[in-house]
């Protein structure tokens, strides 16, 4: 393909998704706040961090159920890929996608879906009244997770040998008889559990990480949330987002490395046609 979308053009075009996502929200009372290199980007550079195009939101589970049946009735450009609307989705980390483009990964995992170009939705659950209640459930919701990643890895991965890539699999092999859908039914009751009941403590159940203390938070420190500005735009954010940060980043404020100021991303990105949108 000689139709790769730039950086810049990354950023505008994944900005026109989070707007979208905002007004999906606002319109529908549905709660959601910005998360991770995104929230970075609004506190240290009131918008993107200037070498990436990043944009990763929280949401509490009861709104993004709401989001999914919203989202299942709407046509057009932005469409919503998860489990729960197309069962070829293997993963437990649902996004929001722009069709107009063409976006190929180069990770671990199987991707059985074509995807554009991405939001992340990192979902809230409800996880106990205290901190060890919430660090068991989110023990048990991340154990549920990695028999998940076992189940749909692919056979040769990039970071090992052949040899050392066909042993991993057979080790794997029960995860891969039992199946990927198996896996992602048992993460999702585990990490639902806590759900119909209000808790003093939340978790964000499907950041992938094996860290319960950058995973597990006051639901107080969500709360109802304040607005960040983000390339001139207001943002919900979470109310104590200088907890949230300093948890997962420690000295957010401070630059990394020139080294380091790149993209964490692995993929190409490309125009679903080879005319030129913007």
């Amino acid at each position: 393909m000689d139709n790769e979308i730039s950086l810049d053009t990354s950023q505008k075009l994944v900005f026109d998704i989070l707007k979208f996502y905002k007004n999906i929200c606002d319109k529908n009372g549905l709660k959601y706040y910005i998360a991770y290199g995104t929230l970075i980007g609004a506190v240290r550079h009131k918008g993107f961090i200037p070498w990436d195009d990043d944009i990763d939101v929280f949401m509490p589970r009861k709104d993004y159920i709401k989001l999914v049946e919203i989202m299942k009735n709407l046509k057009g450009r932005y469409k919503l890929v998860s489990f729960e609307v197309n069962k070829k989705f293997t993963a437990p980390l649902p996004k929001i996608i722009d069709t107009d483009t063409i976006l190929i990964q180069q990770y671990d995992l199987y991707e059985r879906v074509n995807l554009g170009l991405y939001i992340d939705i990192f979902i809230i659950d409800n996880a106990g009244d205290s901190y060890e209640e919430a660090s068991n459930f989110y023990r048990e919701s991340y154990a549920a997770y990695t028999e998940w990643f076992k189940s749909d890895l692919k056979l040769f991965l990039n970071d090992k040998s052949k040899i050392h890539s066909i042993l991993g699999f057979i080790k794997r092999l029960p995860y891969k008889i039992k199946g990927i859908s198996h896996y992602l039914t048992k993460f999702n009751e585990v990490s639902e559990i806590n759900n119909l009941k209000k808790t003093d403590y939340v978790a964000i159940t499907n950041s992938g990480s094996s860290k319960v203390d950058k995973n597990i938070f006051l639901a107080s420190d969500f709360g109802e949330g304040v607005t960040l500005e983000f390339e001139d735009f207001l943002f919900r954010a979470p109310k104590n987002y200088e907890k949230l940060l300093s948890v997962e980043y420690g000295n957010y404020m401070e630059l990394p490395p020139k080294n380091k100021q790149v993209s964490h991303h692995s993929y190409k990105l490309y125009w679903n046609n080879s005319e030129k949108k913007c």
